[in-house]
């Protein structure tokens, strides 16, 4: 036959079993919170090592953007320089090839000329007309060599030009290669900054969505310690009357027992019968004394 608990009793075994499943589930959410936790202080580490790495990325780029501000701006400037030694060379040109038409070839002969003609002037015995003559010559030879000297001069002149702009256009192919070679690694630059700023946000998010779990999971770790705590004290409770009740019964059976026995003893008594030294203790001992 079963044994009938006490109204208002609790099950003592159902209810350490309840204690027993929390305690598990507690634990569950403890060695969660802590997972959660550790992967919480990887992400930001995570988070740290992109950060890094996007600030050094992002400060080549910088230095990459202010080169080629200056790449632009002298750019610019070889550029419009350019122009302007071509608008001068086509002017000088132009006036090349004025000279070109009137112009008399070979300047060292007429140098020659010129000098063997004022030799005459200088050391042979001349009539009048002669000398004027030979004069003639002289101014015409002058006259010449000054075009010829002002054609080449012209000329020297456009060939500076076009070595000016031969130069300035070398610097500018400089350039150009220059960003050529630059421009994949900066797009690759980018396309990686890019990258790891997605990556990050999602490191961003993932720890965000830790913190939501972790707030929830302390909320249910604290709710479970206290209903632990809460049980626990019942099931203690529950152990305590039932061991006062237990103690009483006893104690109950026991006088039961001493009575009968000290019932015995005083019919024995006074019936002259002879009592041992217990049977006596019964018969004259208070109870205090006898349940000691």
């Amino acid at each position: 036959m079963p044994i009938m608990q006490p109204q208002g009793e609790v099950d003592l075994e159902a209810l350490s079993q309840k204690i027993d499943t929390l305690a598990a589930q507690r634990l569950d959410m403890i060695n969660e919170y802590r997972r959660l936790d550790q992967r919480r202080r990887e992400i930001r580490k995570e988070i740290r090592d992109f950060t890094e790495n996007i600030n050094a990325d992002r400060k080549t780029l910088d230095e990459y953007y202010e080169r080629m501000g200056t790449f632009k701006a002298n750019r610019r400037e070889l550029l419009s320089k350019i122009r302007e030694i071509k608008v001068k060379s086509t002017e000088v040109e132009k006036v090349l090839k004025g000279f070109e038409k009137t112009i008399p070839k070979g300047g060292e002969a007429l140098n020659d000329r010129l000098k063997k003609v004022e030799w005459k002037l200088q050391t042979e015995r001349l009539t009048r007309d002669e000398e004027k003559q030979l004069v003639a010559i002289v101014k015409d030879i002058e006259t010449k060599l000054k075009t010829w000297k002002k054609a080449y001069s012209t000329k020297q002149e456009l060939t500076n030009l076009l070595d000016q702009i031969k130069v300035l256009k070398s610097k500018l192919d400089e350039m150009n290669r220059f960003r050529a070679e630059t421009d994949p690694d900066v797009k690759a630059k980018h396309e990686r900054v890019a990258t790891m700023l997605n990556q990050r946000h999602q490191l961003f998010q993932e720890i965000e969505d830790i913190n939501n779990s972790l707030i929830e999971l302390d909320t249910n770790i604290t709710k479970a310690t206290q209903d632990l705590e809460t049980f626990r004290g019942q099931r203690r409770n529950q152990l305590e009357g039932r061991r006062s009740r237990d103690y009483e019964s006893n104690k109950a059976k026991t006088r039961q027992l001493v009575d009968r026995a000290r019932d015995d003893a005083r019919k024995k008594y006074e019936q002259g019968e002879k009592l041992s030294l217990d049977e006596l203790k019964l018969v004259f001992a208070d109870d205090n004394e006898i349940m000691k």
